[in-house]
């Protein structure tokens, strides 16, 4: 039922977007001026690819959002005339956050490198890097974490910029982490079509643990532990994955 219901509303913002396509070819002008952003992202991909991930993720956010799916033709012309102003008010916030993450991107690149005796830290954060910004981040992240993506960066540089004086308490950190991870990761892999929801929320909350356990002054919106994970995994375990 997931499944059909996330296809639907695919399908929903497929038709807005023809629907409001005078708006759709202005945003295509408007982003193909966004050169210092496209130089920015040039290691993810070319300036096409940005401008087309970046008028997905618009058109998924602004077009339906957390707006009810339109059943009817009334609804589905009132969905329209409530989407349209948000088209700009959406791009301008995508805007900021995706020239904040890339700009943290790159800082987080240029300290792994200069920290290569930390070795096992090092593999681990550029894996978790890797991870956290795949080349598809700007239309793969939810709407409702990408907010959230300059926390985690900051949270890295946070690490690498404590690890001298704490490797110790940092690798036992890092094992609880890559444990959990693992297990989330094993799990995940097993999944076929849409991610369960609360499978999809522990990837989440994992991003959340590594902020409280190497980067506590960068603050958890909720309180968040390795026990506490622990506990929510064997929840999720016995759950189906189907």
């Amino acid at each position: 039922a997931d499944v059909a219901a996330a296809e639907t509303r695919r399908g929903v913002v497929r038709l807005l977007r023809i629907a409001l396509a005078a708006q759709f070819r202005q945003l295509d002008k408007d982003l193909a001026r966004e050169t210092a952003l496209a130089l920015k992202y040039r290691s993810f991909g070319s300036p096409e690819q940005l401008r087309a991930a970046l008028i997905d993720a618009i058109a998924t956010r602004a077009l339906l959002g957390d707006d009810d799916t339109p059943r009817d033709a009334k609804s589905f012309a009132k969905q329209k005339e409530r989407a349209k102003p948000k088209i700009s008010v959406v791009k301008q916030a995508l805007l900021r956050d995706v020239a904040e993450i890339l700009d943290l991107h790159t800082q987080v690149t240029a300290r792994l490198v200069a920290k290569p005796q930390f070795t096992a830290a090092m593999r681990d954060e550029t894996a978790h890097l890797a991870a956290l910004l795949p080349p598809d981040f700007i239309t793969a992240t939810p709407w409702t974490h990408l907010k959230d993506l300059p926390r985690y960066l900051r949270g890295i540089l946070k690490r690498l910029e404590k690890l001298p004086a704490a490797e110790q308490r940092d690798a036992r950190g890092m094992a609880g982490v890559l444990t959990l991870q693992n297990k989330y990761q094993a799990r995940r892999s097993q999944v076929k079509g849409e991610v369960p929801a609360a499978l999809e929320d522990f990837r989440w909350q994992l991003e959340e643990l590594r902020i409280s356990l190497f980067a506590q002054e960068l603050k958890t919106p909720y309180p968040v532990s390795a026990k506490r994970l622990d506990k929510l995994w064997n929840e999720l375990a016995r759950q189906p994955l189907y």
